[in-house]
């Protein structure tokens, strides 16, 4: 909870963090305070005073140090003595705050009898808070004090919208179990567990236009059918991608929207995680996950095929040189990889790693799939599908992102729905479903590789193709500008030929054809 580490102590809160949640004391504080004021030794009372007490004004009576009651109520959440315009900390009707220290210092009396303390004990307890009073305010805490004395913020509740929220700060947020805690029963929308699920359906997913990244089943009979999909057809067998390729799955894009604005991920070893489906709590893991899909898990960290994300940081584009044709394409873009590759990569798209975005490059762990197949092509093992789905299905909640695996998600909410309900989820609530298409790869052409192509390891360096990269692309322009001024050029002309028909019909002297331009290039 900060850069010092674990939190214990905060603003006089004993905090102790447990896997169970989080708990808050003020024991310790309570002790403290009590030790200051030297009342470790009082005794306590069950009625602070007599009951039928009436209090009238005493001119005669001694009077009390006002000191003595702020320096006690303060830092019991009372009123502020320097601040009487707020008002003091308000507790649910019914409950029972922490025992203050002015309640607890009026209900206990000195050992033997209940005598009063003399001017010296004054004297001493505003010696001591002398000594514990801070000699000036630091920078930051003036600036916090002056941004409170201010009438625009003063007495005014700032919300901090969860879409503005940074990834830091949303991902602590999303880190915190919200079902530790009873459901919220505030909440209008009752398919949320407590307001801030609400809040992030509402302010994050709703406004997609898309809803989901699109995603479609393969056709894999014309796969097999076809020879220019042969090599790439054998390395999905290889990599055992044929079940999720043939997977086909109608969804309900707002059931989608919901898993995603409620689901919390366990830091457990099953990797357990729940989620709200219309208004019931659901909670699977990913074994579950991984046999509604077809792809069982086995015991041991390499059972179940090589991984992308065993590295915290993705690999750079650079490691993906070899996939292009030669002479041709630039590493992390989409464009000119060979044929092989580049039906990998639509079928990549169309599976365990679609996208709503930019499909012209290769981004993040999108990177070290390809580069990983690469590498694993010949070897006999496989994908750990479900590993990768996991990690980019986290990545999806924790960066806001647009919400992937439509098809796989609506198959694992109506399997848990159905060990949950003992009930089918179409039975059980009205959905409104979206297509889930079967996709027929189509066969493209690709660009011849250039036989003058210099060796990987005679490559000149990266500044000169840059460099004629840059070149390529003023070539570009300059040929889209003069297509343009030939463009402009002919448009000229014509309205010329208009205005000279306009003015003969007006009996009006026209210049000579020889006095015109040429065209350029003509």
């Amino acid at each position: 909870m900060s850069m010092m580490g674990e939190m214990k102590f905060f603003l006089g809160f004993e905090i102790k963090q447990l896997r169970g949640g989080t708990f808050i004391n003020q024991a310790k504080y309570l002790q403290d305070m009590l030790k200051r004021f030297k009342m470790t030794e009082m005794k306590g009372v069950a009625t602070p005073m007599i009951t039928k007490c009436h209090l009238a004004l005493d001119p005669n009576g001694k009077e009390v140090d006002q000191k003595i009651y702020f320096v006690v109520l303060l830092p019991c959440g009372g009123c502020d003595p320097i601040r009487p315009d707020l008002p003091p900390p308000a507790f649910p009707a019914g409950s029972t705050p922490w025992i203050g220290i002015a309640s607890l210092f009026s209900s206990m009396a000195p050992p033997g009898g209940s005598k009063k303390r003399g001017k010296d004990h004054v004297d001493e307890v505003e010696e001591e808070l002398e000594q514990t009073r801070p000699s000036k305010l630091t920078a930051r805490q003036a600036a916090a004090a002056q941004r409170l004395k201010s009438p625009a913020v003063r007495g005014k509740n700032i919300h901090v919208s969860v879409k503005g929220m940074q990834y830091l700060e949303y991902k602590e947020l999303r880190d915190m179990n919200p079902y530790l805690t009873p459901r919220n029963n505030r909440v209008g929308d009752k398919r949320f567990h407590n307001k801030t699920q609400e809040e992030i359906f509402y302010e994050i997913y709703i406004p997609f236009k898309k809803g989901v990244a699109p995603q479609h089943a393969i056709d894999t009979g014309k796969m097999a059918a076809t020879k220019y999909f042969e090599e790439a057809y054998a390395m999905c067998g290889e990599f055992e991608l044929y079940p999720i390729m043939e997977l086909n799955k109608d969804y309900d894009i707002g059931l989608i929207q919901q898993f995603y604005a409620t689901v919390h991920f366990e830091q457990d070893e099953a990797r357990t995680f729940r989620w709200m489906t219309h208004e019931r709590l659901l909670e699977s893991n990913l074994a579950k996950f991984g046999a509604a899909l077809g792809y069982p898990r086995y015991p041991g960290v390499d059972a179940n095929g090589w991984r992308c994300h065993d590295s915290s940081w993705a690999q750079t584009r650079e490691v993906l040189e070899n996939l292009y044709i030669p002479g041709w394409g630039v590493p992390g873009k989409s464009a000119d990889l060979l044929p092989t590759w580049d039906i990998m990569l639509r079928v990549y798209r169309e599976t365990i790693g679609p996208k709503g975005g930019n499909l012209d490059e290769l981004h993040l762990y999108e990177v070290d799939l390809m580069a990983n197949s690469f590498a694993k092509k010949g070897t006999g093992e496989k994908l750990d599908v479900m590993d990768y789905i996991y990690h980019e299905m986290w990545s999806c909640v924790m960066e806001k992102k647009l919400p992937s695996y439509a098809p796989y998600i609506m198959k694992l909410i109506e399997d848990t729905w159905v060990d949950t309900c003992e009930a089918r989820l179409v039975q059980s609530i009205p959905l409104n479903l979206t297509s889930h298409e079967v996709k027929s790869l189509r066969t493209k052409r690709h660009n011849s590789p250039l036989e003058d192509v210099t060796p990987m390891d005679e490559k000149p360096p990266s500044w000169a193709s840059k460099l004629a990269r840059r070149m390529r692309q003023i070539f570009c322009l300059t040929s889209a500008v003069n297509h343009r001024q030939y463009q402009q050029h002919v448009e000229a002309k014509k309205s010329k030929v208009r205005q000279k028909s306009i003015m003969r019909a007006l009996e009006v002297e026209v210049s000579p054809p020889g006095s015109e331009e040429n065209t350029p290039g003509s």
